[in-house]
């Protein structure tokens, strides 16, 4: 029997089967592909607090500004020399995090999708498993969340592809807003290399439709494309008997910005501590230290991002029009400037709040820039 089985080679299922791995447990990682890292449906921009958890790797470049682009064609200028995140090559990121496991003594078995869950049991395609722990990090449509019959929250749809298109900063990224590009969300340009970016565009409507009409804008010219999910909102529960979820698994991501890397894996740096005291104490049905740990950590930001996008999506373009004209203000730039925090946006929300308490309305797109 092994000690943790882990469903989902991603960030966060890697990270923690490395992390228990090296205190001489035995790990196993069932991944349904048959490559770490592909099928990539990340935007590969990072923050800075990423790299303070697993090391600093897989860098491209660091992104230091942003321009956010009114449906008037009005566009916000932030940032400035400091570095709010780092654009990543995510495939390497991942495979980084996969070697790192099996160094720690972890195993990883590729093109092993599970097909059914019933702990302690894992029934793969090929064989059958048995573990003390099982942590389902299988993404939005998750295996193992499915077998514990969690009702999943609302996803919407994103599309992206790399592109030769000629941007203007390699250390700068471009954000559009308006229902007519993007409804109820955003899209994005983020430079890779020279000549080369990743656009793509998340909506409540059809995402692939928005995406064209991005790049017909942009004049841009697709040379791969990728699609995927964003869960909106966390799941009602995420530890089980011997089981618990994490990541998009568990909807741990902010739903003002589609971003779950960052706090996906601060909730497995919880899920590591839960389960090396589960396993010490051979107590494995007993995980709800997990769930308390990153409600205390991330809780709180993920449910006030929730919330704001429920009121993001009501604003219409004029709407963002006026938002962006009272925020190109050179006051409220600076305060962005200044206490800007791509992982926890509603910090330079109360800032803007106190010196202009009119811009209350807009608080969903204030926050949502991380």
């Amino acid at each position: 029997m092994l000690d943790v089985a882990v469903v989902g080679a991603g960030p966060m299922g890697l990270y923690i089967a490395a992390q228990v791995a090296k205190e001489g447990y035995e790990v196993a990682v069932f991944e349904e592909h048959s490559e770490i890292g592909v099928p990539t449906h990340c935007s590969g921009l990072f923050s800075t607090r990423i790299f303070d958890i697993v090391g600093k790797f897989a860098v491209l470049h660091p992104a230091k500004r942003a321009r956010i682009f009114a449906p008037n064609g009005s566009v916000l200028h932030i940032g400035d020399s400091r570095i709010h995140g780092y654009v990543v090559d995510r495939v390497e990121f991942d495979r980084k995090l996969a070697s790192m496991a099996i160094k720690n003594g972890a195993d990883i078995f590729l093109k092993e999708r599970v097909k059914k869950i019933k702990y302690p049991a894992i029934q793969t395609w090929n064989r059958a498993w048995k573990a003390k722990i099982i942590v389902g990090a299988d993404g939005i449509n998750s295996v193992v969340r499915r077998s514990l019959n969690v009702k999943a929250q609302k996803l919407i749809g994103a599309a992206q592809v790399v592109a030769k298109y000629d941007f203007e900063d390699v250390e700068g990224v471009d954000i559009f807003v308006g229902n007519k590009i993007a409804p109820g969300f955003f899209g994005w340009v983020i430079p890779l290399e020279e000549g080369l970016a990743r656009i793509g565009v998340a909506s409540y409507g059809n995402s692939w439709s928005n995406l064209r009409v991005l790049l017909n804008r942009l004049n841009a010219k697709p040379l791969s494309i990728g699609g995927g999910g964003i869960p909106i909102g966390t799941v009602s529960r995420t530890h089980f008997r011997g089981i618990i979820l994490v990541g998009d698994a568990a909807g741990q991501v902010k739903a003002t910005s589609g971003g779950g890397v960052y706090p996906g894996l601060r909730a497995a740096q919880c899920a590591v501590s839960a389960l090396k005291k589960a396993l010490e104490m051979g107590d494995f049905e007993n995980l709800e230290e997990y769930e308390r740990c990153w409600k205390r950590t991330i809780g709180k930001e993920l449910a006030n991002a929730l919330k704001i996008h429920k009121f993001y999506r009501k604003l219409t373009d004029e709407d963002f029009n006026q938002l962006i004209l009272q925020l190109s203000k050179k006051d409220n730039v600076d305060i962005i400037n200044r206490y800007g925090d791509i992982d926890y946006p509603s910090r330079v929300a109360w800032k803007l709040f106190r010196k202009n308490p009119r811009l209350l309305k807009y608080l969903g797109v204030v926050l949502r820039q991380g």
